[in-house]
């Protein structure tokens, strides 16, 4: 069972919807956010690249894309070797987005951490690292082995 009962995962949805509000950008998904982000770390993602990343079909990535450039943080633009396919980039716009982004969840993990002692914070740092590690360096492999070991867990329980 999970010893942190998803709780990683509530403070961040906790924090992320502080953050669209401090923002006053309550039109923006979660996965909207992930999106800009996505496309600032990689200029020229396609869409396509985008559906395969995010498990999404087609038709869903390319609204989110349309909204995200109608609303100017995104900007598509054909591939220079194939037309039919649509290149992402970041806007100034988007830039300025995100690094509002960053300003307001600082604030909210400092406001979180407020009442912990300096030792309590020396303990959950370090350890913080290294989940934070474990888990890019598992998604930088695609989650090839974890995806195994779930494959071989729930298929013994079926």
């Amino acid at each position: 069972m999970d010893p942190t009962k998803r709780r990683f995962r509530k403070i961040d949805r906790d924090a992320q919807r502080f953050v669209a509000q401090a923002l006053g950008n309550t039109d923006l998904s979660l996965s909207d956010y992930d999106m800009i982000h996505t496309v600032r770390h990689r200029p020229g993602i396609t869409q396509e690249e985008l559906r395969r990343l995010y498990c999404l079909d087609k038709s869903t990535i390319a609204r989110r894309a349309a909204k995200l450039e109608e609303a100017g943080y995104i900007r598509r633009r054909p591939s220079p070797e194939d037309k039919r396919r649509k290149e992402l980039f970041v806007t100034e716009k988007g830039d300025a987005l995100r690094e509002a982004k960053v300003e307001a969840e600082a604030f909210y993990f400092d406001w979180l951490t407020a009442e912990l002692t300096e030792a309590e914070l020396a303990a959950l740092v370090p350890l913080l690292d290294r989940l934070q590690l474990r888990s890019r360096d598992e998604r930088r492999q695609g989650f090839a082995a974890l995806l195994r070991d779930y494959e071989k867990t729930h298929s013994e329980e079926s």
